[in-house]
């Protein structure tokens, strides 16, 4: 490997980007940042339903579900919280 390559073989004149370029070989990245991931899938009637998930600062996960029905429009959030656990000792004046 030549000093400024990151990878043999890449050459960004011809390659551009190099995160296109990692992608077009199969490698998965994400440059440091973390944006909701969105699915849009259809439920057993073909309606559309709509899931994104995201991590908050405090740790927890969330998922909020967009759905149709006959009724009208739905929003479903389900919050995962990581698992808290601490002592206390009870004082007696």
């Amino acid at each position: 490997m030549r000093g400024g390559d990151a990878m043999p073989g890449y050459d960004p004149t011809r390659d551009g980007p190099y995160g296109e370029w990692l992608k077009s070989k199969g490698v998965q990245t994400n440059a440091g940042q973390t944006v909701p991931r969105r699915r849009e899938t259809l439920d057993a009637a073909g309606r559309r339903v709509r899931t994104v998930a995201e991590r908050t600062e405090s740790g927890a996960v969330t998922v909020t579900r967009n759905r149709t029905s006959e009724r009208g429009e739905h929003q479903d959030v389900h919050v995962h919280a990581p698992l808290l656990t601490g002592s206390g000792r009870a004082v007696t004046p």
